[in-house]
């Protein structure tokens, strides 16, 4: 059976059940902020000559990959100029810029969007139920909406509620991640509109 159903994973085969559960070794990923040497990239370059020995291909997924040294870009440079048939690399970063043209012209690039804030509100209230974390739906949007379509700073302002408060409603979940409410901000806006300097202020 193909692994892929519609382009995304069945998770019913072997593999993808190997994958989710990490016993399948051949998908390494590395951590490029902490891994980011020239030694590195030579122990990678030594690993991949070993075909996989589970699925069809040795995938090396790099993150971060903007954090490597000159001399480790240069050293991933000889390897991607002709990397083996059974090996595929993802470069993964938030700062493309970084990037070596060098390294950009041998790469397909696939730019992510940001999540909408009802996908991550979603995934917020699975989180949380599966975790026990009483927190309501305002508290949980107000979550989505501050990480700014990035479902790791969802995630981590819910932990850090959570570690706050036994209890979150919206109200608690503003105050502790420090967002203005609401009324605030409007009443601010009112004021700058009025020219009342004293309502600013106060």
């Amino acid at each position: 059976d193909s692994p892929l159903e519609n382009g995304n994973p069945c998770n019913e085969c072997s593999s993808c059940k190997g994958i989710l559960s990490n016993t399948i070794m051949d998908i390494v990923e590395i951590d490029a902020a902490s891994n980011n040497g020239v030694e590195n990239i030579r122990e990678l370059r030594d690993e991949i000559s070993y075909t996989p020995a589970n699925v069809k291909y040795k995938i090396y997924i790099i993150d971060e990959v903007h954090m490597l040294s000159t001399s480790a870009f240069n050293a991933l440079l000889k390897t991607l100029e002709e990397p083996p048939a059974h090996v595929i690399f993802i470069l993964a970063t938030t700062e493309f810029h970084k990037l070596p043209a060098t390294i950009v012209s041998r790469c397909q690039r696939f730019d992510f969007g940001k999540i909408d804030a009802s996908v991550i509100c979603d995934r917020l209230v699975q989180v949380a139920k599966a975790e026990n974390i009483d927190a309501d739906e305002d508290a949980l949007f107000v979550m989505a909406k501050l990480s700014a379509g990035g479902m790791r700073d969802a995630l981590g302002y819910l932990e850090l509620c959570a570690g706050v408060s036994g209890k979150i409603d919206g109200k608690t979940a503003s105050s502790i991640l420090g967002v203005s409410p609401y009324d605030s901000l409007l009443s601010v806006v009112d004021a700058v509109c009025s020219k009342n300097i004293g309502a600013v202020f106060s």
